[in-house]
């Protein structure tokens, strides 16, 4: 009986502690996500600065024939997520961000592209989760699947994220290939090239039909 005991104690003991360290791993974010501080100065000037880069590059008169390329960085990505999501969203694409969304940010990797934010579940203390995304073109379209999930450093199944979502678009995620310009030219996406901490973007100008 006292062997028994024993091993019920302990077993009880391991089992709370397994639940512990899991509760633990939930709330520890990927060591990636570092939100920038939006009211810092120097981080608007480097969004600023980026999406002035991304402008002067996308506006650029070239021939039909050129194909330009465009490399942009996490530091870059993530100062324009952290000082110009919000109003982009709001103004030019009458959208706003759930609530329960915080602070998001992006993370680079030569096998994807990791989306990362703080996000309130029931009403409870908000949590890390990320989702890595695989983006390639395809027939002039840019095709994105979900490929990982993590809630914290905890790894989920992606049918998870799918769930949550619930398009009803099945598994792949689809938009034209194409950036359209002020003056009546479009930017084509031919292809994504996936570094650490950077992704950079094949491109070619066309003129107007």
């Amino acid at each position: 009986m006292k062997k028994f005991l024993i091993i019920l104690g302990s077993g009880t003991a391991l089992i709370v502690a397994l639940i512990a360290i899991v509760a633990w791993l939930s709330l520890q974010p990927q060591s990636w996500y570092v939100p920038l501080d939006n009211l810092q100065p120097e981080v608007a000037k480097l969004a600023e600065r980026s999406e002035y880069r991304l402008n002067e590059e996308f506006h650029k008169v070239r021939s039909v024939e050129e194909v330009w390329k465009i490399r942009l960085n996490d530091t870059f990505m993530n100062a324009w997520l952290a000082t110009r999501l919000e109003d982009w969203l709001t103004h030019d694409q009458d959208f706003e961000l759930p609530p329960e969304l915080h602070n998001p940010h992006i993370h680079v990797t030569p096998s994807g592209v990791w989306i990362g934010a703080m996000v309130e579940i029931d009403k409870e203390e908000p949590r890390p989760i990320a989702v890595q995304i695989q983006i390639q073109v395809t027939n002039g379209m840019l095709l994105a699947e979900p490929i990982a999930l993590r809630l914290g450093k905890i790894p989920l199944p992606i049918s998870v994220f799918l769930q949550a979502i619930d398009d009803g678009q099945g598994e792949v995620f689809a938009v034209e290939a194409f950036a359209p310009l002020m003056d009546d030219r479009e930017v084509e996406i031919l292809s994504i090239l996936f570094e650490e901490d950077a992704l950079v973007l094949e491109c070619q100008t066309r003129l107007p039909n």
